[in-house]
């Protein structure tokens, strides 16, 4: 049962993030609601509603036919541009952006619902359009379902414009950023609330270990972690993965290791496999990692000479300013008790010190000339260091990125102005006295 239950959370985790998702549902909604509406057309709604509402009701069958039939028509020209738009802006995100943050874009909830009202608004009308009959049968036409066809059509119309309004939106650098910088920031608060911020318990370097195989290769993206934790208890080890999630995993290769005496290593390896996921996406919502990756790769391809555009760098730099602050929060190791308050589960972050070192060196790499993005690095810096009077541990690798940061722009920058100017900020860097060493000025 607990296989069943943990491959039906990864296929409805899978379906829920493809775009085809709202519009499969909405789209059966509406084939639900022309059902409905030719039951009730077969017990004479439309010859009640006519005294009343003459205005609403279609009486004339060849009349029908043709409003039907241009709706329809019109739908499916709606249906194809607007498809054509999503795949134009995909392709251009990924040409400009980064081919990371197409996810993020594809499971874009409101243009899903609006492609669902699109195509949910053409079923309804081939399912009442089977059902008009020819003029010799007008009492029989359904009419009150023509009319609402026609709402429908009206609706879609008002969405389409919606549609223009948010896919225009939407492929502007400055909204993907915000929304990667939104969904790492909320990854990283729900991360904070489950960190138990203890200090690793002695077991981990003293344990008698045993190495368990992975059973694929892949991406290990997601753990079930209440899951894995019961699963501990119950075989009464403590479990330790070796790699950080997000890091890919080699079949027949070690990928976690238990301490404590296993009786059924088969059964366990094969439980454990189920409350595992793999798959190739990188969403920031499931991992904050690839938020801080995909925002990196906008700079840096922001700073490329075919793109040139530095203010978007600057942009970037400023999100991952504040993701850094909360991230410096988090511990490098988490680890899970059950409920009896007894070790069971480590996972390992991506440590403080790498992932300074994977945001900063692309973007201080292709930036190095450019002595605005190496001033915006610096202030990065800084305010890194005025966040971590709170947590000393973090300024050792702060130093070392300043550091690395300073010799470049040694190298490159040969203006006088901005070489001042690097300097004012190396000055404020050192007078922060948080630093455990006094960073070097830039010569004259």
């Amino acid at each position: 049962m607990k296989r069943i239950i943990s491959r039906l959370k990864l296929v409805i985790q899978f379906v829920y993030t493809s775009i085809g998702f709202y519009p499969t549902l909405i789209s059966l909604l509406f084939f639900g609601i022309a059902v409905v509406m030719i039951y009730f057309e077969t017990r004479g709604i439309s010859k009640a509603l006519e005294d009343k509402l003459p205005f609403f009701i279609i009486s004339h069958g060849e009349t029908a036919n043709m409003i039907l039939s241009s709706i329809a028509t019109g739908v499916f020209s709606l249906i194809v541009f607007s498809f054509t738009m999503v795949m134009l802006v995909l392709n251009q995100a990924s040409a400009n952006f980064s081919p990371r943050v197409i996810p993020g874009l594809i499971t874009s909830k409101s243009n899903q619902k609006v492609l669902g009202l699109f195509l949910g608004t053409l079923i309804y009308t081939l399912v009442v359009m089977v059902n008009v009959r020819s003029e010799h049968y007008d009492t029989d036409l359904p009419g009150l379902a023509v009319f609402m066809a026609m709402c429908f059509t009206i609706l879609c119309l008002a969405f389409f414009v919606y549609f223009i309004h948010s896919i225009s939106t939407a492929i502007q650098i400055g909204s993907i950023l915000e929304d990667i910088y939104k969904l790492t920031l909320n990854k990283l608060r729900k991360e904070l609330k489950q960190d138990e911020g203890k200090e690793l318990p002695a077991i981990f370097e003293t344990g008698n270990w045993q190495l368990l195989d992975s059973s694929k290769s892949g991406y290990l993206q997601k753990v079930n972690k209440n899951a894995v934790v019961e699963l501990c208890r119950e075989h009464d080890v403590v479990l330790e993965f070796l790699q950080p999630l997000g890091h890919f995993v080699i079949k027949g290769l070690p990928f976690a290791k238990v301490a404590g005496q296993l009786k059924d290593k088969e059964a366990f390896c094969d439980e454990l496999n189920t409350q595992v996921s793999y798959y190739q996406e990188e969403m920031a919502e499931i991992n904050y990692l690839y938020g801080f990756k995909q925002i990196t790769e906008s700079a840096v391809k922001a700073l490329s000479p075919s793109i040139n555009d530095p203010g978007t760098a600057i942009k970037a730099i400023d999100y991952l300013t504040d993701l850094l602050i909360v991230r410096m929060r988090l511990t490098d190791e988490k680890i899970f008790h059950d409920k009896e308050n007894v070790l069971r589960l480590r996972l390992d972050e991506v440590s403080f010190s790498e992932l300074l070192s994977l945001c900063l060196g692309p973007i201080r790499v292709y930036g190095r000339e450019d002595p605005v993005i190496l001033l915006r690095l610096l202030n990065l810096l800084k305010n890194l260091c005025l966040a971590a009077k709170s947590h000393p541990k973090r300024l050792e690798p702060i130093t070392s990125e300043s550091k690395l940061i300073i010799a470049d722009a040694d190298e490159t920058v040969h203006n006088a102005g901005d070489r001042g100017k690097i300097n004012d900020m190396i000055k404020a860097l050192n007078e922060t006295c948080m630093l455990p060493q006094t960073l070097p000025m830039l010569s004259n």
